[in-house]
Order: structure tokens, then sequence, then C-alpha cells
């Protein structure tokens, strides 16, 4: 957990240089115009590894780190306000456990998941090197070899940099922190992790 914990603190470390290198880049930056336009993007993002208690206690239920890939869209309804929906699909390794029945574990390998969000993105500067923040809720679903399918309620917080480099083209990347509540579970799952995004913008 301590290990988690340290590659968590920098991560957020890393995020929050690169928006001190945004800060200044808006300073020298010449005005330019975000507004009205909108986004088609291919999105890759880590979930982080995290382990909850269940069923008050009497079991703990684990995922590993999984990496995931997709596609978003988006709008931008002014230079700071950006409304945007991704889909993301991957496969991960899930452990169930008992604390009372030390040594027994029941390890799923290569489930397929998949998370749906709907997110809304709050760019601080309106030049075309900005740090923002960002919130959303959706749903992340998943197929193991016990249950034909389980979805639950999923939500994220986070914060990073867009940099659009060309009139058609922009960088984004987020620290994410989303969480995830399953049915029996005495807490959400926390997977923390690293979101970057390739940008078509368009009229």
């Amino acid at each position: 957990m301590q290990k988690q914990s340290c590659m968590r603190w920098k991560w957020v470390v890393a995020i929050l240089a690169v928006t001190a290198v945004a800060s200044v880049g808006y300073a020298e930056e010449k005005p330019w115009r975000r507004a009205y336009t909108s986004d088609i993007y291919a999105i890759f993002q880590i979930l982080g590894s995290d382990k909850v208690s269940a069923l008050d206690g009497f079991g703990e239920a684990g995922v590993d780190t999984t990496p995931i890939y997709g596609f978003g869209i988006g709008h931008n309804f002014n230079d700071h306000l950006n409304l945007n929906t991704e889909i993301m699909l991957g496969w991960w390794d899930t452990t169930e456990s008992w604390p009372s029945l030390p040594g027994v574990v029941i390890e799923h390998k290569d489930d397929s998941m998949y998370l749906w969000e709907v997110n809304l993105d709050y760019n601080i500067f309106k030049g075309r090197l900005t740090p923002l923040v960002s919130g959303g809720i959706g749903v992340l679903g998943y197929n193991g070899e016990d249950r034909i399918h389980e979805v639950h309620f999923a939500y994220n917080v986070g914060g990073g940099v867009r940099w659009d480099i060309a009139e058609h083209f922009a960088l984004r990347v987020l620290y994410r922190s989303t969480r995830w509540e399953i049915e029996n579970g005495d807490e959400p799952f926390q997977f923390d992790g690293v979101s970057a995004s390739l940008i078509y913008t368009f009229k």
C-alpha cells in the first residue's frame, strides 16, 4: 500500500510540474479561441490497482493495474468549458479472498471490462496551452468467469493540461482518480492513473 501511495504522489508531482509549465506558456501565448469547436479523439488510460473489503469485512476483492483504450467526442461551449463522453475497453485480472481463510485466493484472468463516462472539463486559460480540471460520472461493467455481466456506477475527478498544438490537433494529459461502487462492497474501488488523449478539433 505504501508503494502504491508513493507512485500516486509521483504522478501528482509530474502533473503539477507540467501545469506550471503551462502557466508560463500562457503568459507568452497570443490570444486564441477554442470556443464553439468540437473534438473527436483517441484515449488511453491507466486504472491503478486497488483492493477493498466486502460483505461487512468477511471478504476482499482486488483488481490489478489495467490499461484501457477507447475514443471520445466533446464540444467546447466557450474557451473554458468542454463537455465530453468517452468509452474505453480493456481486460483485467481480479482476485477474491477471505481474511478468515488465509491463503485461499480465487483469481480471475483477463476478464473483459468497459468504462463509459460523461465528463465536464474546465480549461483554466484561454490559450493553446492550459491547465484544466475535470470530473464525470458513468458506469463500469465487466464479464467475469462466474458471472454473465455486472455493471455499477462510477465517477471520476482529475486535473492536467491541454495543449492545442495546431489548428486541428491537440493533446490532453490528465491524472484521474476513478471510483467504482460494487455490489456488497464496503467501500468503492479507487483506480488512480494517467489518461492521455490525441484530439482532432473541428468546427
